[in-house]
């Protein structure tokens, strides 16, 4: 095929890989979601033309539409490391894998370089059936799956414009070596940050089990004050965004696990009788009232440290945490 030939090509078949790149994302991340593996960015492209005959060019391809098969990329940003594995394991399962690379195979013992886990996938012909992916069939694309810190440092190397070790001056060559290296640490420390976060919730978890209570003298953190929420309402969800800021209000007022206990052993009997005072009062609540629960309790208990936010309510919930303020006022003695 001549250039004029390959130029009216790519242009008829254009349209057709940006459907499949854009139809395949949105499967992924239904895949992914469904998994409840995390991802930060699911993307496509289509190569440009000039991208593409360039390539033809250097591979000297004759057949150019059968040989390159990354007209279509995807590319999947994941946090951890071990979820790169879980992903391929999806991408095996819902597509026809024709081949799999992992570029990480191809560095020697005392090299560090660009990671990632390639695959040249077609879609699975049981999907032909769907309008969205009618005369698909024969095309393929690759799919690539890193993690951030792979991305970062694979868009560093882009930006120096290396595209192998045997380019880069020799001067530099150590300086680029333990800076992968570092990524590469890191991507493993962050893998065993968020495991043991994982194990010390279970540990936590375990302890009120085994003690059938929760042990007020430990670390107040983010992660123990979840569980101390769900330990006292146990039937309930609390938004986790609102949790987090009054953990962050709390710190703030130099408070703990004992203030916080205080709070809740009183006021708990009360929640219906709260609630129904800030609904009476014109102050809507959702998500069972929960939320608006805690704070109004965190709030009746400490009125100097929680003064900032509460002056920026409405008057109708100040009302309600005076009146409560009043009947319980002997109880923080």
């Amino acid at each position: 095929m001549d250039k004029n030939e390959i130029s009216k090509e790519f242009q008829l078949r254009k349209d057709n890989y940006n459907r499949l790149g854009k139809n395949i994302v949105e499967a992924l991340q239904t895949f992914l979601l469904e998994q409840d593996i995390p991802f930060l960015d699911i993307y496509y492209r289509v190569k440009k033309l000039d991208s593409f005959i360039d390539k033809v060019n250097r591979k000297k391809y004759n057949q150019p539409f059968q040989d390159i098969e990354d007209i279509c990329g995807i590319r999947i940003i994941c946090y951890y490391a071990s979820d790169i594995q879980r992903i391929g394991d999806v991408i095996g399962n819902e597509f026809a894998i024709i081949e799999e690379e992992d570029k990480s195979d191809l560095l020697g013992l005392k090299e560090f370089a660009y990671r990632s886990k390639h695959y040249i996938v077609k879609i699975n012909n049981s999907w032909l059936a769907s309008p969205n992916y009618r005369k698909l069939d024969d095309l393929k694309c690759e799919i690539q799956v890193r993690t951030i810190l792979m991305h970062a440092w694979a868009e560093i190397e882009h930006k120096l414009n290396y595209k192998s070790t045997a380019q880069v001056p020799n001067k530099f060559q150590r300086k680029l070596f333990r800076l992968s290296a570092k990524f590469e640490e890191a991507d493993e420390q962050f893998e065993e940050l968020r495991d043991g976060i994982d194990t010390y919730i279970s540990q936590l978890n375990k302890g009120i089990k085994s003690s059938k209570g929760f042990n007020l003298k430990q670390d107040f953190n983010i992660e123990s004050f979840k569980i101390y929420i769900k330990y006292q309402f146990p039937d309930k969800s609390p938004d986790q965004k609102q949790v987090e800021m009054l953990f962050d209000n709390i710190s703030k007022a130099k408070l703990g696990f004992e203030a916080v206990d205080t709070v809740i052993k009183n006021l708990k009997p009360h929640y219906d009788e709260i609630l129904n005072d800030l609904g009476d009062s014109g102050y809507e609540t959702s998500n069972d009232g929960i939320d608006s629960f805690l704070w109004i309790s965190m709030d009746i208990y400490n009125n100097e440290a929680f003064n900032s936010f509460r002056g920026s309510l409405i008057s109708s919930f100040n009302t309600v945490v005076e009146k409560w303020r009043g009947i319980t006022k002997d109880s923080w003695l």
